[in-house]
Order: structure tokens, then sequence, then C-alpha cells
């Protein structure tokens, strides 16, 4: 799958004579296309777009032009549409207009089949029965193959001396900052819904007094002291569920009004600790928070797995795969 990023040197060393003008994402490249992927990596095998549906490839060229251009320039597949009909319509006129050229036709039939005949899918395929899949997914077994790779996954990236584990004793007031999109921000794209209220539920459940921060009206000057917190609670703990997974590699944190209320304001005078359970790289945005822990996922038995954790049922094992502290000095204080 080919993205819609571009790579201007790339595309002028293997054409000297490109224009700005005339530089194109990957997607829609013959340089990138054809130049890099198949002459120079001598890739064979079949190429798609990422999905056409998207700014990159919505704003390089007319959508008339682009949905043929793809295919012109060496893609073998066109991903996703925004009208069928139209889509189906602009390729046609791509190839009676001889834009895709019967060879370049023909060579991306071969790799389409040849991929199907690679996967069996020429053959006879068994009838699913629902019923029976619905048995069997989620079953017992899964769920205890999900907790073992939860438990060797979870992360603690960094802690602060003495903050873990966590008792009643030790804390007997706890203020919880939940960090998610709105209901109407989630989508199959971002994140599982409810990680922050079920992570709330557990802490309940283990026996601490749990309130959740609102934030306050005012605006500077206007806003309670914050004595209110610090006098009053024991330990704050945030639940960030953003995640990674919406066309972006890194998803900031937007903090609150006013003045951006839920930021962590009080790490030097009430032990706080971060859980981010879907994107690995928040350090970014709290580098001063000393205890902070990565679970890469947000499913119930990834949760149940964090709650043993937390409360010193189970060690830490996790081994970041990426540069939690994204490359930030302060990010490891």
């Amino acid at each position: 799958m080919v993205g819609h990023i571009m790579l201007p040197a790339y595309s002028r060393k293997l054409n000297p004579k490109l224009k700005d003008e005339e530089i194109l994402p990957a997607s829609l490249s013959k340089e990138l296309l054809q130049g890099l992927l198949r002459k120079k990596l001598g890739f064979n095998g079949l190429i798609v777009t990422d999905a056409t549906t998207m700014a990159g490839y919505m704003m390089a060229m007319a959508r008339k032009d682009a949905a043929p251009h793809s295919i012109a320039a060496g893609a073998d597949m066109f991903l996703f549409n925004r009208n069928v009909e139209k889509d189906y319509g602009y390729m046609l006129q791509g190839v009676k207009n001889g834009m895709i050229t019967p060879q370049r036709l023909d060579e991306a039939v071969t790799r389409i089949l040849a991929t199907k005949a690679a996967l069996n899918l020429h053959l006879p395929q068994p009838e699913l029965d629902m019923s029976e899949a619905n048995d069997i997914i989620g079953c017992e077994e899964h769920r205890r193959w999900a907790r073992e790779c939860a438990d060797a996954a979870i992360t603690l990236v960094k802690q602060q001396e003495g903050v873990l584990p966590l008792t009643r004793e030790k804390y007997k007031r706890i203020l919880f900052y939940p960090i998610e999109p709105s209901e109407a921000g989630v989508s199959q794209y971002t994140v599982r819904a409810g990680a922050c209220q079920s992570m709330l539920e557990r802490l309940r459940a283990e026996g601490f007094s749990v309130d959740v921060f609102t934030p306050a009206s005012g605006s500077e000057g206007h806003t309670p002291p914050g004595t209110t917190i610090t006098e009053k609670y024991d330990l704050i703990v945030y639940v960030a569920n953003l995640s990674t997974r919406s066309n972006q590699t890194t998803v900031r944190i937007e903090w609150a009004q006013p003045m951006g209320a839920n930021c962590p304001l009080y790490p030097n005078e009430v032990p706080t600790i971060f859980i981010s359970v879907e994107n690995p790289y928040h350090l970014l945005d709290v580098p001063r928070v000393c205890t902070f822990i990565n679970t890469y996922c947000s499913t119930e038995e990834v949760l149940e797995k964090l709650t043993d954790k937390l409360m010193g049922r189970s060690p830490f094992k996790g081994k970041s795969p990426v540069d939690p502290f994204c490359g930030k000095w302060d990010a490891r204080l």
C-alpha cells in the first residue's frame, strides 16, 4: 500500500526535469511507483493505493483525473470510493481515452488475479456458520491469550519512588482525570469508548474513594486555589484514551478550558500517575509527570491486568517498542 506522501528529492533524482507543481504523492507518482518501487527496489507484488478519500489524495488533482492516473502511474488497485458510480466512470474514461493503456490494465489485472490465487480465493470457499463463529471468537481460551499478552506488554515507562503499588492506606482520596474523545469523536478508527469509565470503576471496586475532576469556571484570578486539590487528595490518576490510529503517528492532548484546567498542575505536591491506554507518546505533553504507564490497548483484559499491576499483584514486564520519551530530555526526569 502506497501512501499519499511526497518524496520530492527522490522524485527529482529519478526525473530531474520535474517541476515543483509536477511532484505528486506516491499514490499518483510514476517516479515513485515505477521508478523507485518497481525498478530500484525490485518489488513485483500488488500495489494498492492508500484510501483515495483522504485529503492528501484529493488535493493533488481533480478526482476525475486522479482516479485513472493512479492506475496509469503504476498502482494496481484503487482503495475506497467517494462515489462508486462516479469513480468507475472516471476509471472507464481513463481506459477509453488511452490514459490507462491495455498493457498497464493487463498488468494490474494479472497481479490482482495472482494475489487471489495465492490466497486460494479462486477455489470454492466453505460457508461461514456465524453461530459457530460466535461460539469460538472471544471464547475463554482467546481471553486467556489476551490476558497473557496484556500481562507481558504493559510498560512502566518511569516511576516516582514510593508511588506504586497503590494501597487504600496510602491513598485515601484519589482525583481521577479522564482524557478521551466525546462519544461523537469515537469511531472504529480512533478509540474503544468507555476505557476511562472502566478504570474509574475498577479503582472504586478496589475500595478507593475516587472523585472525577471537573473544570471550574472562571478566568485567571477567579478560579479556586490549588489547595482545593493539593490539601484534599492523596493521589492524582490520569487515564488518556486517545489513539494513534486516526491517520496520525501522534495525537497531542487538547487540554480543557479555562487555561488548560486538566493539565498536570500538581505533580510536585500530589503524587501523579499518567496512564495512556492507547498512545505511547503522551510524555511529549506531560514530561514532568514522574510515573508514566503505557498499555498500548484498552480492552477489558488489558485494564484488568493494569489494575493488578497498579495494586502490586503483578509485576510490570513490558518493554517499550518505541521511544516513549519522544527524544525529549525533560521527559526522562
